[in-house]
């Protein structure tokens, strides 16, 4: 989708800035009453001055606001995904079942890449290296010829290895894109904005209740208790669909079929 078409939604995130803005001012104003007095019994100014400035401030604290929280959670993401770089991988090899083993994933692939796409082998499972083994070892009487059979056989299954690794790295870095990219809808895209500023204004709601008495109301606690309890499912959600590396595979068609259409190539 070419959101050059929608200017709504390059402006979408930061103009819904305000909610949380205008939750920020008004906390502010029960804390502290006399604060905006002047500045609305000023007579030299009219409503729609007052208007226009008021809604400018409360732009610029939503935005600072939501800014605040996403590097929050980017560092947070970039502390846990460093610590999860630290654990000890399984080699590809050793994945009984792998998403990038999937014959319609390499076609699309191979559809995308062209001649740089890896050469389309199967890897060789232990059962069949040690079928193949004991084969050798039945099959030819002379030693020299078995240790000559048992070196291609081994370089023949170390080449699968290699292989599949080739194929397991192009699908980790699709699985980069799309485990992090967000969903190229209008609807959705507006509907996800309005919810993240929601829950902007509702952590900062439960943080400014502990100091500030009069936000300490079921009817101000609940809702916002709900908005953060949506943030921590979204936020759980991501990661565990950033960390299951089967949640993008019919994505990672899709997307890499759309890139052949867009390219002009057919199947």
């Amino acid at each position: 989708m070419d959101f050059s078409k929608y200017p709504i939604e390059k402006l979408f995130y930061f103009v819904l800035g305000i909610i949380p803005g205008f939750v920020a001012l008004f906390i502010y104003q029960l804390a502290v009453p006399e604060t905006f007095n002047w500045f609305f019994a000023s007579c030299f100014l009219g409503y729609k001055v007052k208007l226009v400035v008021a809604t400018a401030v409360a732009f610029v604290v939503g935005n600072s606001m939501t800014a605040f929280l996403s590097s929050i959670l980017g560092a947070i993401g970039g502390a846990y995904g460093g610590i999860m770089a630290r654990r000890p991988q399984t080699p590809y090899s050793e994945e009984a079942i792998a998403p990038w083993r999937d014959p319609r994933w390499r076609s699309a692939l191979k559809r995308r890449l062209g001649d740089q796409a890896p050469k389309d082998l199967q890897l060789m499972a232990p059962q069949v290296f040690t079928w193949r083994m004991q084969l050798i070892d039945t099959q030819f009487q002379d030693e020299a010829t078995r240790d000559i059979q048992r070196t291609q056989l081994n370089l023949e299954k170390v080449g699968t290895e290699i292989n599949d690794g080739q194929w397991a790295q192009w699908y980790e870095f699709y699985h980069q894109i799309l485990g992090t990219r967000e969903k190229e809808d209008l609807e959705w895209f507006v509907h996800r904005r309005l919810s993240y500023n929601l829950e902007v204004a509702a952590i900062y709601v439960l943080c400014s209740a502990i100091v500030v008495p009069q936000l300490r109301h079921w009817w101000c606690i609940a809702p916002s208790v709900m908005w953060v309890a949506i943030l921590i499912a979204f936020e759980y959600a991501s990661v565990r669909r950033f960390n299951n590396k089967w949640a993008t595979l019919l994505d990672q068609i899709q997307y890499l079929s759309e890139r052949d259409i867009r390219a002009g190539k057919t199947t």
